[in-house]
């Protein structure tokens, strides 16, 4: 089980890279060429990132708060790619704002985490 999870996790990452070097590389115009939308193209890396970080979880069985830590980093990046699919409206302006607030959440965890492991003080 954890071998196949362990492909899946590498084969989502690589899609994941790739279709981030080809957003910037030429600005989404890559997928316009093979049907896709700029929005699909912009949501693909995200996506494929956050399932590949969903699928880590299972393999690599983190304690119990880590995990949260980690579901709502996944989380974040699923949702981000999920408002990239969608239309520019009031709805999808609150749902980025969300996903601004959930980045900035996780982020002040792991500095707070890393500070309160190291027991230095910041002064």
């Amino acid at each position: 089980m954890n071998k196949t999870l362990r492909w899946l996790a590498i084969a989502l990452v690589g899609l994941a890279v790739a279709s981030s070097i080809s957003l910037l590389v030429r600005d989404a115009s890559i997928g316009r060429a093979r049907g896709l939308s700029a929005a699909a193209v912009s949501a693909v890396p995200l996506l494929a990132v956050g399932l590949s970080f969903l699928v880590v979880q299972a393999m690599v069985r983190p304690r119990w708060t880590e995990l949260l830590k980690n579901l709502l980093l996944a989380s974040t990046f699923l949702l981000w790619g999920g408002v990239q699919l969608m239309t520019q409206s009031f709805l999808s302006k609150r749902l980025g704002d969300v996903v601004v607030a959930l980045y900035v959440v996780d982020l002040a965890w792991t500095i707070l985490a890393s500070v309160k492991v190291t027991g230095k003080s910041v002064d």
